[in-house]
């Protein structure tokens, strides 16, 4: 059993008890399995609860109990999709362009931020949201297409392919966890913007080549505070949009910057974009550095929570984004590499990869797709491996075999 605050409640916990803040007991008990669900709590006044974290659903969240969960409302026979949801679902061959293209805008859309900025002039929010529906509308379609693409990262681009990746990235996060379509959209358009502020601080701190010293740190660290300054001044700005910004550097433990929030002072908004936020950082390419594997990025994760990240939602993103994400490169226990594809939800372990070249003989194969979740497949995935260590232009593989012609 464990406490929590209303703030810390999400889909997949089983809820024990609750308290009121004036302390009152409710009879309540049951899995959260939607948003409504916590809406309901707060209207109640519910401040803290317990919960039972043997009976967590992580890697899938099952239908509402309503004869367990005693306070959820009662819903209609039949349930109306929103229009997302109603959206034709497509396979990555039928996304892959759209989500390349709406990955270019998203970037053209930065640098003209960044240059904005730079004269004085305001920044469009209005231009940013049309970017976030546009990416939340690729992931209901298919998720992987963005992912893949999101993969393909461009070294000397960092500042710009940071942001709109963490966007895509919570997108992906918030629709897993069935949140709001409405505050998806704020969550997205915040991550877009929540490092809006690094634009002024100088490059030659932004763009070392190596480790920066104490004092360079602080002048870097002071990026939040300039993002929210920014976002604080720009017409337009939700408050969850600038939550996100103002607060991705914040962790649990109150060692985070720029406020020093504990626990109990950060949302669950600003909870997940942390975790997203360092995911994409560690992952990345830089001109002085090469990116960590997707595995080794949520190993840090787990390491580092519950102390800096919530525990909870790092194991709902981990399943949200499967353990080997579209467009990362794996070692296959043939000792040939492959491309993932597309993620099986329900065999994480087991995705639809590329196969391409054999590693042991250093030489390119004729490109086949394999489902590893096929019962016939007799190969496996050893490990997530990086390009560079075997002298493979990842981009140039991915678009002679991935892109459609």
């Amino acid at each position: 059993m464990k406490t929590i605050s209303i703030e810390q409640l999400i889909c997949g916990m089983y809820v024990v008890s609750a308290k009121t803040s004036d302390a009152k007991s409710l009879r309540v008990q049951g899995l959260i399995s939607s948003t409504a669900q916590i809406e309901l709590l707060r209207s109640k006044n519910v401040v803290q609860l317990t919960i039972d974290s043997s009976k967590q659903q992580v890697t899938e969240l099952a239908a509402p109990d309503d004869s367990a969960f005693n306070m959820a409302s009662a819903t209609p026979d039949s349930v109306k999709l929103s229009p997302r949801q109603s959206l034709k679902k497509h396979s990555v061959a039928q996304e892959i362009k759209q989500a390349q293209s709406l990955y270019s805008q998203a970037k053209s859309l930065q640098k003209r931020a960044f240059a904005d900025i730079t004269n004085g002039k305001a920044i469009s929010v209005a231009d940013f949201k049309r970017c976030a529906e546009g990416f939340i509308d690729s992931v209901f379609r298919n998720q992987d297409a963005l992912l893949c693409i999101s993969r393909m990262r461009d070294k000397d681009a960092y500042l710009l392919e940071h942001s709109v990746n963490v966007s895509i990235l919570m997108s992906i996060f918030a629709k897993y966890l069935k949140l709001d379509e409405n505050i998806i959209v704020e969550l997205a358009t915040g991550a877009l913007l929540h490092d809006i502020g690094k634009i002024q601080v100088p490059n030659e701190i932004l763009n070392k080549p190596g480790r920066l010293t104490d004092d360079e740190f602080v002048i870097m660290r002071k990026h939040v505070e300039y993002s929210r300054d920014i976002l604080m001044q720009t017409e337009g700005i939700s408050a969850i949009s600038l939550d996100v910004a103002a607060n991705h550097h914040e962790r649990l433990d109150g060692r985070g910057y720029p406020a020093g929030l504990t626990q109990a002072q950060i949302s669950m908004h600003a909870r997940m974009i942390a975790i997203v936020d360092t995911y994409d950082a560690i992952t990345a390419q830089r001109v002085y550095k090469s990116g960590q594997t997707c595995i080794k990025a949520l190993k840090i994760l787990r390491a580092d929570s519950p102390a800096h990240f919530d525990l909870e939602l790092v194991k709902q993103f981990i399943t949200a984004i499967g353990m080997y994400p579209p467009g990362t490169l794996v070692l296959m226990e043939s000792e040939k590499l492959a491309m993932v594809l597309e993620n099986n939800p329900t065999r994480l372990t087991c995705p639809i990869v590329k196969v391409f070249y054999n590693a042991k003989q250093r030489h390119y194969l004729p490109a086949i797709t394999v489902n590893l979740a096929d019962a016939k497949c007799d190969d496996a995935i050893k490990s997530a491996v990086n390009a560079e260590d075997y002298g493979i232009d990842i981009k140039k593989f991915f678009n002679q075999f991935i892109m459609p012609a």
